[in-house]
């Protein structure tokens, strides 16, 4: 029998853990054609330490964590009070990041930590949660509409001079 996952909020001695996983599934996603400078920086700067800790200091922020044996496998980043994209998205929740280390994919991880993100956002009288995923990331696109999410409009997101397509999601109860 393999040891369970946990799931819990994060503390701030958890940073350093979360802006490790952070890095490493940003560069799975985004890096897929090699390393530049652009996509290094942004990690470097978006995913640091010290961007953690100052997220879990912040109320309008909470980040949950999924371990098996004290390792961390994946986290979800929500926002409240977070400014949408779209102006019908105004009284809803924000799933900022749902991050998953590639080799715990496929293993319900995801799943349960949407789950916990809805209900978060429920108990905090949200009408929806609702986030962006990147258009080339395709398994997300696909995971997120087979959790009953709605596409409902499209955004961008900008680093280094780049303009990423995002494509906007929702979930309303």
């Amino acid at each position: 029998m393999s040891t369970p996952v946990v799931f819990r909020h994060a503390q701030v001695e958890d940073a350093l853990c979360i802006s490790g996983l952070a890095t490493q599934v940003f560069l799975d996603t985004y890096a897929t054609d090699g390393m530049r400078a652009d996509l290094a920086e942004e990690a470097l700067s978006t995913y640091a330490p010290q961007q953690f800790r100052q997220r879990l200091a912040d109320p309008r922020k909470v980040l949950l964590l999924a371990e098996r044996a004290g390792h961390l496998l994946g986290f979800a980043e929500l926002g409240d009070n977070i400014r949408p994209p779209l102006a019908q998205l105004s009284q809803g929740m924000e799933l900022v990041r749902l991050y998953v280390q590639r080799h715990a994919h496929r293993q319900g991880i995801g799943q349960a930590l949407l789950d916990r993100a809805e209900s978060l956002a429920q108990a905090r009288q949200a009408s929806c949660l609702w986030l962006t995923a990147w258009d080339g990331n395709h398994p997300a696109l696909a995971f997120y509409l087979a959790q009953g999410y709605d596409a409902v409009g499209t955004t961008h997101y900008e680093f280094g001079g780049n303009r990423y397509g995002n494509q906007v999601f929702c979930k309303t109860w």
